[in-house]
């Protein structure tokens, strides 16, 4: 049953990297950004801006939008612990299945649940970044159209393969969970 829960383990693994790397080509391949917006005439008088605070005026626009995240940085923290609990737990569970030492077991269904957390919260916040992206008014509300922040652009991912990784996650947490007990 071990050797099964590292098979899945890998074919989640590989349905994981499939749908990191289709959504990195997919969000690549957006238009690039221009570097002067073409101001979008409103109806609606806009209201004044929010001062900028002394210290917010020099900086950069990729930390502009990090500070007008709800979590800033939450959402680059999940897109590296995500991958890199997954190898790690993946070599874990290998020195599990080749020892026997029921130590592996526990601590690999440890990160193997700390892996899953975090693909949570890449999910929800990458879910809550399109949100903002398709409302870009919505973030800013009191600034200009032609000043507003763009967020940065969530990877877009197959609902079916992401449905297929989220199965094969909870099926490996369940072999994990009962290899552990019975270990």
């Amino acid at each position: 049953m071990a050797v099964a829960a590292l098979l899945l383990w890998l074919c989640t693994a590989a349905i994981g990297t499939y749908l990191l790397v289709t959504a990195v080509h997919a969000s690549g391949s957006l238009a690039p950004e221009t570097a002067d917006p073409v101001p979008v005439p409103s109806a609606a008088p806009t209201p004044p801006a929010k001062p900028v605070r002394s210290k917010d005026r020099f900086d950069p626009p990729s930390l502009q939008r990090a500070k007008n995240e709800p979590v800033p940085g939450l959402r680059a923290l999940a897109e590296f612990t995500h991958p890199a609990l997954a190898m790690i737990g993946l070599g874990i569970w290998l020195g599990y299945v080749v020892s026997r030492d029921e130590r592996y077991a526990e601590v690999g269904l440890g990160v193997l649940l700390g892996t899953i957390c975090a693909g949570v919260s890449w999910f929800i916040a990458n879910t809550r970044a399109a949100k903002r992206t398709a409302t870009p008014d919505a973030a800013t509300p009191d600034a200009a159209p032609a000043t507003a922040l763009k967020a940065a652009a969530p990877l877009v991912a197959s609902s079916r393969v992401l449905t297929l990784h989220a199965i094969g996650a909870a099926v490996t947490l369940l072999f994990a969970i009962l290899i552990a007990v019975h270990a």
